[in-house]
């Protein structure tokens, strides 16, 4: 009996220890998914006039933080400076940038095709142009905001709202009131640069629970004092409702269509490119890049600084795009070869790029725990 009981035991013991070295022996790293940042400029992030007069100047303290709320992730990056052909005119080498504008004249295959999709249409009224080299030198999206308004409240009775609309739901003749919850109500939008339509648009919240702070009234005036402004942590507040919106805004963005990550050909030669945006947009060696030339219609000049873009379409062949692979994703720029060149057509300077495929990740071997 007892030998058959220590037996068991010793069965058991190893049992267990096969069990802990089976789930540790081989620990595989957890792979990030990767994501492209987009390239976006901050329009103005801005709060109401009360907001803004009431003691806290939230638009400045919203404009300082949004910088670092969109370093800290993977959605957006922020970009203030991108190249401009005519810039580069005086440069020895005439194939590049200026001077690699394709003519402003469409094909006749292209208006070919529009005649077929329009039969009514008038060669004369096809006002096309395939100059695509100025899309370089603007964003994917603008970035708005708006604070909105600030609600405080005292358990679930008394509200103070301090937005435009008013300043309390309720104001006693004369009291000193105790709050311990606060909501901030902000709004976000992208902006198309070129045809100046909003992309995508969200309203968010943040709320902060961990405070108590008192307010004065005495015959209905409200008194807020700078203990308001210390205790409450309006700054914490006010950032993670940055962080929450514009997250939201990125997954927006996303169900839109043609809103997906793109960027521009910058320099086109034939057999390499050069692209907007290099490792900062989490681009690496190896990456491959589908590339389209695009038509498109104009409000005013083509490419003109005050003009509006009234549409797009991809005038390349669809279904079998240029593919080209990163060779070094630089800073700011990447190089990349183009795998499929074409006898018949060229890549054009402001071409659309888009992701294909990323490169295979490479997985660090399996850890053995120790002993």
């Amino acid at each position: 009996m007892k030998r058959s009981t220590v037996a068991l035991k010793i069965l058991s013991i190893m049992t267990l220890a096969g069990f802990f070295m089976s789930s540790t022996k081989c620990q595989q790293p957890v792979v990030e998914e990767r994501q492209l940042k987009k390239n976006v400029r901050i329009g103005d992030v801005s709060a109401t006039t009360y907001l803004d007069n009431s003691g806290f100047s939230f638009s400045e303290v919203a404009r300082n933080q949004l910088s670092g709320v969109l370093f800290e992730r993977n959605e957006f990056y922020e970009r203030n400076v991108y190249p401009a052909p005519e810039d580069m005119a005086a440069v020895s080498d005439q194939k590049y940038f200026a001077n690699q504008k394709i003519s402003s004249v469409v094909s006749t295959k292209t208006v070919a095709q529009l005649k077929a999709w329009f039969p009514t249409a008038k060669s004369q009224n096809i006002a096309l142009n395939r100059d695509s080299s100025c899309f370089m030198t603007r964003p994917q999206h603008f970035l708005y905001g708006t604070i909105n308004s600030l609600e405080t409240y005292s358990g679930a009775s008394l509200n103070l709202g301090l937005s435009n609309t008013g300043v309390a739901n309720i104001i006693p003749i004369s009291a000193n009131l105790k709050f311990d919850k606060m909501r901030l109500d902000l709004s976000f939008k992208a902006v198309d640069p070129w045809t100046q339509q909003t992309v995508a648009a969200v309203n968010d919240e943040a709320f902060k629970k961990d405070y108590k702070v008192g307010f004065g009234v005495d015959l209905g005036i409200i008194h807020i004092g700078p203990e308001f402004y210390r205790t409450t942590g309006l700054a914490e507040v006010l950032l993670n409702g940055l962080k929450s919106a514009t997250q939201k805004l990125a997954a927006a963005i996303l169900q839109e269509p043609r809103q997906i990550w793109n960027t521009r050909v910058v320099y086109s030669g034939d057999s390499y490119v050069a692209i907007l945006g290099g490792a900062e947009l989490g681009l690496k060696a190896g990456d491959k890049l589908k590339v389209f030339n695009e038509t498109h219609t104009w409000k005013g000049e083509a490419c003109g600084d005050s003009s509006v873009l009234t549409g797009s379409i991809i005038v390349s062949d669809i279904s079998d795009p240029w593919i080209i692979e990163v060779e070094e994703a630089g800073d700011l720029l990447s190089r990349a070869k183009v795998l499929n060149p074409k006898e018949s057509e060229t890549i054009s300077v402001g071409a659309l790029v888009q992701l294909s495929s990323f490169v295979a990740p490479v997985v660090p071997p399996a850890t053995t725990a120790k002993p």
